[in-house]
């Protein structure tokens, strides 16, 4: 019985040694075992977080708003408003001009009526930084190609308005002979425009609230104000030259000298939003 069992083991253990066998033959000789590849693991899908209303940035706050802004009703008007000053000031362009065989004969003929036309407007008030030259020019008569011609041009600057007429006489008893031009203007313009752009500025502000109100609006606040160029007009005087010969014609007469007032305007546009 004994020997029975021990057969019964060796047949077991021959049938494990042949299996095992088998299994190291699907091995190659000399070539290293193929690892078993990791397990591979899905990475976790990202999770977006949808950002919170409140925590959003000032940028985005303020693009919501200026989008919001586009949609709101708004209302331009334009206003002009205007301020009348009689003038202050006048400039006066007078010139002397003289012929000569040569060029230095005009020119030094030149010379000596306008010394004595200076003079005489200096004489009545004017002062040496109010006289300033205006052009000079040495050409050839085109009437007389043998004759040189020679213009001198001041700019008198008067500030004292009631004098104008005097001084034009003066000029002209002096020799002043061409290009004679008289203009009125404000000494302190910007002034006068200041005080029509406040009641410009006033007055589209009333426009705006009128029109918005006829139309069922109320004005929520202004987007814009706009500034428009100044205005500036003077009714026509009589030239210089007008006027003195206004004079010769009349023994021991002025010359007259009517300045009107100068008008000055200002506009201003507003854009209001309305609801």
């Amino acid at each position: 019985m004994k020997k029975q069992w021990i057969l019964v083991v060796l047949v077991v253990l021959t049938g494990a040694l042949v299996l095992a066998g088998c299994d190291s033959s699907a091995v190659t000789p000399g070539a290293e075992p193929t690892p078993t590849p990791a397990a591979t693991q899905s990475a976790a899908p990202a999770v977006t977080e949808t950002p919170d209303i409140a925590s959003e940035s000032p940028a985005m706050t303020d693009t919501a708003s200026a989008a919001a802004a586009a949609t709101d009703s708004t209302l331009t008007v334009s206003a002009t408003e205007s301020v009348k000053k009689m003038p202050d000031i006048a400039y006066v362009s007078i010139g002397v001009r003289t012929t000569g065989a040569t060029a230095q004969a005009a020119q030094e003929e030149n010379a000596r009526i306008t010394q004595s036309f200076l003079g005489a407007v200096k004489a009545q008030g004017v002062a040496e930084d109010d006289l300033e030259t205006q052009s000079l020019n040495v050409y050839e008569d085109y009437e007389n190609p043998q004759q040189t011609v020679v213009e001198n041009t001041y700019r008198v600057t008067i500030r004292d308005i009631d004098t104008v007429g005097a001084v034009i006489d003066a000029a002209v008893a002096a020799g002043a002979n061409s290009t004679y031009s008289l203009s009125f203007d404000l000494a302190d313009r910007d002034s006068v425009y200041m005080e029509a752009l406040a009641k410009a500025m006033e007055n589209v502000g009333n426009k705006a609230n009128a029109v918005a109100q006829a139309g069922g609006y109320a004005i929520v606040r202004p987007a814009s104000i706009t500034e428009g160029s100044a205005g500036y007009s003077a009714e026509p005087y009589m030239t210089a030259e007008a006027a003195a010969m206004d004079t010769g014609s009349r023994a021991g007469g002025a010359t007259p000298v009517s300045p009107q007032e100068i008008e000055v305007s200002a506009t201003v546009t507003g854009t209001y939003i309305i609801k």
